[in-house]
């Protein structure tokens, strides 16, 4: 449970932690809930984080939670992707 209201962030940045979630399904739907319609939820990866997970993973993660991808950007080795809580 976050300890933040509902709707009440401009934005959520996580920088190589989803993997590290053990219930990452439960934490996203967490995230929408505290982030303003229209606003953004980023995910950030980089390789040589051993729980690194693929490109596609973290895109089907966000959108099973409800996301929409916003924009993908970087390569193999670091990448960001930008989600909308619609």
């Amino acid at each position: 449970e976050l300890p933040f209201d509902d709707s009440s962030l401009d934005m959520v940045y996580m920088v190589t932690v989803l993997p590290e979630i053990p219930d990452q399904s439960r934490a996203l739907q967490q995230v929408k809930r505290v982030l303003k319609p229209g606003e953004f939820l980023a995910v950030t990866e980089l390789f040589p984080d051993p729980d690194y997970p693929w490109k596609s993973t973290t895109i089907k993660l966000g959108k099973a939670a409800g996301f929409e991808v916003d924009e993908v950007v970087g390569n193999f080795f670091s990448y960001t992707v930008r989600f909308r809580k619609p």
